[in-house]
């Protein structure tokens, strides 16, 4: 027989839980609550995309407000086109001119970083320490942000750079300008040049000023240096100075010689322009002219100019006669006599043979009209000798006729012979003289030209 195992329940003693854990955690469990609500309130805080409280940026409040809506209220278009108004002209003294441009140097305004500055305040520090900014922020001091605007200064640098090197290079070759009447003369032209350092920090502010009033600024630049100026007036007087030079006859060559108009400046009033200019200023010098006493053009006018003497006869007789007096014309015809020198009849036209063309006429020999070659040139020579008769052409050898002849009256005539008389009169004046002599149909006429000077008497026309 088995043995039976009876189980017998006892009564279970209930627990409670003790008061200090009761009190524990009446006060651990909302402090649980609280912090998990802030821990999420700040994650939440954190997580959000605005402004942080008490922030402004250029004066504008952009508390609670997202990037996108600050850089919205910030306008920052009107900043855009404040920029794209900017610029600057520089002047130089020769009048060249450059414009630089805000867009040149690369001029910006730094809204949004300081967009990016004002979200990123009390953000970064975890979440229960952004907590406890985003709740100071509230009776904090206002933050402030301003927007700045810059230029690249190398870049503007850069410009002013090559604009200063282009003007220097401009300024040394601009060497004087000598026209036909006057210098322009550019002050301090290879002595000094532009300041590119100078000229920068001109742009830089000018650029800023652009920007605040919204209008081109104009630098008018100028060099500085000391320029010896005067040297440079003295050298180039001394490169146009030409003194006056009246012309005077070549008498060998019947022509006068070239005359020189003078060519100067006065240097002292040219130093008090010069001096009122800045350097690099352009100022035009005119030329003083003094013109000769003599010009080429009166000297030679000079030339046989004056009719010193005139004389027609009337040629009768045959062919023979005519052909005759027509050949000792054209022999003497256009002949000059420098002063001094002697006209020879006899030596001009040669001897009187039938190669050289003479015919024979009737010639005066021993008082009797008798036939001979080259007969009638004594009226050649007489002519020649009444054109002159009257004037002071001073007659070396002649000798009349052995009787009267029909075409001059008695003294007026100069009769020739070959080998044995001849026909000479000497030029005493002070300018060559050229006779004239040709025949028209029946008549000889014989012109003396040369200069009147003084009281040298001019020779009559015995046939008015």
């Amino acid at each position: 027989m088995s043995a039976i195992t009876e189980r017998i329940e006892f009564p279970v003693k209930k627990q409670r839980i003790p008061t200090a854990v009761k009190i524990i955690l009446a006060i651990i469990l909302p402090v649980a609550i609280l912090i998990a609500s802030l821990f999420a309130y700040g994650t939440h805080i954190q997580n959000n995309s605005h402004i942080y409280p008490n922030i402004t940026i250029a004066g504008v409040d952009v508390s609670g407000l997202t990037r996108a809506g600050a850089t919205q209220a910030l306008n920052l278009p009107a900043y855009d086109e404040q920029i794209n108004n900017t610029n600057i002209t520089l002047m130089f003294p020769d009048g060249s001119e450059a414009v630089i441009t805000g867009y040149d140097v690369m001029m910006a305004h730094n809204a949004q970083e300081m967009v990016a500055a004002a979200y990123s305040i009390g953000r970064g520090s975890g979440v229960v320490q952004d907590l406890l900014s985003y709740m100071e922020r509230y009776n904090a001091a206002e933050t402030a942000f301003s927007i700045d605007i810059s230029i690249d200064a190398d870049v503007l640098k850069s410009i002013v750079t090559e604009i200063t090197d282009a003007y220097n290079m401009s300024l040394d070759a601009s060497v004087p300008e000598i026209h036909d009447d006057r210098i322009v003369f550019t002050k301090g032209a290879g002595h000094v040049n532009a300041d590119s350092l100078y000229l920068f920090e001109r742009a830089y502010s000018g650029l800023f000023e652009s920007l605040d009033s919204g209008a081109t600024v104009e630098i008018r630049y100028a060099l500085s240096g000391n320029i010896n100026f005067g040297c440079e007036l003295m050298a180039l007087r001394n490169e146009i100075l030409v003194e006056p030079q009246s012309s005077e006859l070549d008498l060998y060559a019947l022509s006068a010689t070239e005359s020189v108009v003078g060519v100067d400046f006065d240097p002292v009033a040219a130093a008090v322009i010069v001096a009122a200019l800045e350097p690099g200023e352009t100022a035009t010098l005119y030329f003083d002219f003094t013109y000769p006493e003599y010009t080429q053009e009166y000297m030679q006018s000079l030339l046989f100019r004056d009719l010193i003497g005139r004389r027609t006869t009337h040629a009768a007789g045959g062919t023979g006669r005519l052909t005759n007096i027509t050949i000792a014309n054209e022999a003497i015809h256009g002949m000059i006599l420098l002063p001094g020198e002697e006209f020879s009849f006899n030596e001009t036209v040669g001897p009187r043979t039938r190669d050289r063309g003479f015919q024979t006429a009737t010639v005066l020999m021993n008082g009797q009209f008798v036939p001979g070659t080259g007969g009638g040139i004594c009226q050649t020579s007489s002519t020649i000798f009444a054109a002159i008769r009257p004037s002071d052409l001073r007659v070396t050898e002649r000798r009349p006729h052995g009787r009267p002849i029909n075409y001059l009256p008695v003294g007026w005539d100069a009769t020739v012979a070959w080998g044995h008389i001849d026909f000479r009169f000497v030029n005493n004046t002070e300018y060559p003289l050229r006779i004239d002599i040709w025949m028209e149909y029946r008549t000889v006429i014989a012109e003396i030209w040369g200069t009147i000077v003084d009281d040298f008497p001019r020779a009559a026309d015995w046939n008015s």
